[in-house]
């Protein structure tokens, strides 16, 4: 049982040393990581909007008129009712 406190009591001295160091290890990972996938991105858009700018050419033709149906409906008569 005094193993397990002896070993207890060096891994907490330890920590204490280099909690700083782990801190700031941990942080720089998470930082470089997250700068990558932000280039990525920014990649990423920057092609997804120089294909959004590529130029299109349509045939200038004569504009064709729609041709609705001849009947425009049934015309119903009625009457104004005044109060």
């Amino acid at each position: 049982m005094a193993d397990f406190f002896f070993i207890l009591l060096i891994i907490f001295i330890v920590f204490g040393v280099f909690r700083r160091y782990i801190f700031f290890f941990i942080m720089s990972a998470i930082s470089k990581k997250l700068f990558k996938e932000m280039n990525k991105m920014q990649q990423r858009q920057t092609g997804f909007n120089s294909q959004q700018q590529t130029k299109v050419n349509a045939d200038a033709e004569s504009p064709k008129k729609k041709s609705f149906r001849d009947s425009q409906g049934e015309y119903v008569d009625y009457e104004e009712v005044k109060d």
